[in-house]
């Protein structure tokens, strides 16, 4: 059973090895799940005094990793996961970390600041009591398991932004807004690629778990490992999909852009072959400026002008 006993804002959790002195959140029936975030040195000395994990495995909680990895110990395994979560300040995916340490009966999971995946799963826990049941009454596979996979719809889920970002775009490219489109393909663009970056790692991290989970927890590990994969590879594709769609409306509009800027050359270049009679008339007739010659001519000069100008646009060659 748990008690909880409230001493001046902070929680103690017991457990059938000792007490857990410090403020963390913690689940148990036949499996017991503890979830730390942020952890310090106090909370590492404490899990440390329950649990015989290896010293350097609990110092590398103190911060985050720069990669994700599995690790098969004697009696437990050590699993660092990125997920990433967009952040609407930068524009873009960001890095987020949850590490898990499990044994036979805990999973203990460590992040570095608030999860929504986890958050989410914590509040299912506490408001069913067949859902607690389910996943924490088997074994610490099965609880394994529905985390990563809350994690890993939680990873799908931050794809709707990048989908809707896209079809605003589709919808604007041919507006005539190539320059201020410019700019958002560029945004989407770096957010499909940093997604990515984070995001492809864990496919090769879940193919790990998959080759040792069966030696670490039985075979029937094998199909629930078998089925995160399968879960994972539709974010692969679709992240996939969405950085061909989003290329292809880049050069879409660097096209039209291109186009754009081309006509305008075109332009000038036309004015600039109309007007040069006029201007060069008015250069050898300066000094002749006050005699009525001069304003003849000046003024049948720009009425040729005049008429080359509509001859042109009739013909469709400027604008």
């Amino acid at each position: 059973m748990l008690y909880y006993i409230s001493i001046q804002k902070k929680i103690y959790l017991t457990h059938p090895a000792g007490v857990y002195n410090l403020p963390m959140k913690k689940f148990q029936e036949k499996i017991t799940w503890i979830d730390i975030t942020d952890p310090s040195k106090a909370d590492i000395e404490e899990i440390k005094k329950i649990h015989q994990f290896h010293p350097i495995i609990l110092d590398e909680l103190l911060q985050v990793s720069a990669r994700s990895r599995v690790e098969n110990y004697d009696d437990y395994l050590f699993l660092t996961y990125h997920l990433p979560v967009y952040d609407p300040i930068q524009k873009t995916s960001l890095r987020t970390e949850i590490d898990f340490l499990i044994t036979k009966d805990t999973v203990i999971t460590v992040r570095y600041g608030d999860i929504e995946p986890l958050d989410a799963f914590e509040g299912h826990l506490n408001s069913s009591a067949e859902f607690r049941e389910q996943v924490l009454g088997k074994s610490s596979l099965i609880l394994t398991h529905n985390l990563l996979q809350s994690i890993i719809a939680f990873s799908l889920r931050q794809l709707r932004h990048i989908e809707e970002n896209i079809s605003v775009i589709s919808r604007e490219i041919f507006k005539g807004n190539e320059q201020k489109l410019l700019a958002r393909i560029s945004y989407v663009k770096r957010d499909v690629f940093d997604y990515r970056l984070i995001s492809r790692p864990q496919e090769i991290l879940l193919s790990s778990l998959r080759s040792v989970g069966p030696d670490f927890w039985g075979k029937q590990a094998a199909i629930y490992l078998d089925d995160l994969i399968g879960d994972n590879l539709k974010t692969q594709q679709l992240i996939e999909n969405y950085l061909e769609v989003v290329e292809a409306l880049e050069s879409t509009n660097a096209q039209l852009l291109n186009a754009k800027t081309n006509r305008v050359m075109q332009n000038f270049t036309v004015l600039a072959f109309l007007t040069f009679p006029l201007v060069l008339f008015t250069s050898i007739y300066d000094v002749a400026a006050r005699t009525a010659e001069f304003w003849v001519g000046f003024g049948s000069t720009l009425l040729a002008t005049i008429l080359i100008i509509i001859l042109f646009k009739r013909r469709d060659l400027i604008a």
